[in-house]
């Protein structure tokens, strides 16, 4: 089992190698989607940008297509930026979200 510790909400969970981020931080009810994107998102299919979250720490895979193009303008202000929706757990990680 891996750790994935949300840092503003405060809380660790236990993952099982390979699991989605998003799917994860759903499960546990923790929000990662600000305001009217509680509702209106693309349901982890990368097209909307607003499951952005900062891996503060941990190993994550390489950034795909859909996130350099969905991320492009905000990768200059902050490089730790990914897509939750696209990232699979394989080390412990702390996330810091834009809820």
């Amino acid at each position: 089992m891996l750790e994935v510790t949300f840092e503003k909400q405060k809380r660790t969970l236990k993952v099982e190698p390979g699991a989605n981020l998003r799917q994860v931080a759903i499960a546990a009810k923790l929000g990662i989607y600000a305001h009217i994107f509680k509702l209106l998102n693309c349901r982890g299919r990368g097209l909307c940008a607003s499951c952005r979250v900062e891996i503060a720490s941990g190993q994550v895979a390489e950034r795909n297509e859909v996130e350099n193009k969905n991320l492009a303008r905000s990768l200059k202000k902050n490089p730790n930026l990914r897509l939750a929706c696209q990232i699979s757990v394989e080390d412990n990680l702390v996330v810091r979200t834009h809820v």
